[in-house]
């Protein structure tokens, strides 16, 4: 007897069981699962998809200085132009390495609008400028090669402390400088 009635009572639960669970089936929802925002890239980092640049630097060869680059990792989510430039003003020497920016120069800004590059150097680029044609040259030719190797960048202007300056002492820095116009003289490396 015991059998008789357990069957039923099982179809019963049974049958309520199902019915609960297409009734709340169609009001509770699986967890949805949340992605984690991704900072969009700019124009600039999708352009330049690398994760490393040149940044040159002064090796002394045979007694001669020569611009060389040295490969500098770009951090993610950062701007493989602004990372070559900060890292060339920023970066002091070290062993057989020379950077030619002068001492203690900070970048305070950097903008890039229609293939021109404007730097915006601390007042340290001209007071610690230890002078010469070819101390200016070197300056002047690690900054141009190291934008240089980006094609929007097509000419550079250098500010200091937000103004134009006429020159360290022998090149004309009062106008934009073209990225090409990096003289041979210090056989550059690529």
């Amino acid at each position: 007897m015991k059998r008789k009635v357990f069957i039923p009572v099982a179809i019963l639960v049974l049958a309520a069981a199902i019915a609960l669970g297409i009734f709340l089936g169609g009001r509770i929802q699986p967890a949805k699962r949340v992605k984690e925002a991704t900072p969009t890239p700019t124009a600039r980092e999708l352009q330049h998809p690398v994760k490393t640049v040149n940044v040159y630097h002064v090796v002394i060869e045979e007694g001669q200085p020569k611009i060389r680059p040295r490969r500098q990792e770009v951090p993610e989510g950062k701007d493989p132009i602004e990372t070559a430039i900060r890292t060339l003003v920023e970066q002091g020497t070290s062993g057989d390495v020379s950077n030619p920016i002068p001492e203690g120069t900070r970048l305070l800004g950097f903008d890039l609008r229609n293939g021109l590059a404007t730097i915006n150097l601390s007042h340290e680029f001209i007071d610690n400028f230890r002078g010469g044609s070819t101390g200016e040259a070197l300056v002047i030719g690690t900054i141009l090669k190291t934008l240089g190797q980006f094609p929007e960048v097509r000419q550079v202007r250098i500010l200091v402390e937000g103004k134009a300056i006429e020159s360290l002492g022998h090149l004309d820095l009062s106008v934009p400088l073209d990225v090409n116009a990096v003289g041979t003289e210090f056989n550059q490396g690529n």
